[in-house]
């Protein structure tokens, strides 16, 4: 809400999370801006939750099965006393949905 009240308000908040991202959206209502036409949203992390609100949510997509057994299999490996090692994992994709739209003129 502070954000969104200062002098210059953003034209776009992304949220760690989806349920931070819903609570947003309603933050943004409350204080009479529109989601999109005053300020996009994004979550972090997508969810059914994205998709149950309205604005549909704008999210990031990712694979949360292969990352944790990326993150499983390295783990086990550093406790069998494997060296420390970097991995690549897929990044996340962006997943366009109503709660965002162009920036506005200013």
């Amino acid at each position: 809400r502070r954000v969104l009240r200062s002098a210059e308000p953003p034209t776009a908040l992304v949220y760690d999370n989806d349920v931070m991202a819903v609570a947003g959206v309603a933050a943004a209502a409350s204080l009479g801006f529109t989601v999109p036409g005053d300020v996009s949203v994004v979550a972090w992390e997508d969810s059914a939750l994205c998709r149950m609100v309205h604005p549909w949510l704008t999210a990031l997509s990712r694979d949360t099965v292969a990352f944790g057994r990326t993150a499983a299999r390295e783990l086990l490996a550093l406790l069998d006393d494997g060296p420390a090692a970097t991995v690549q994992v897929p990044l996340p994709r962006l997943i366009e949905r109503e709660s965002t739209g162009p920036v506005r003129g200013g």
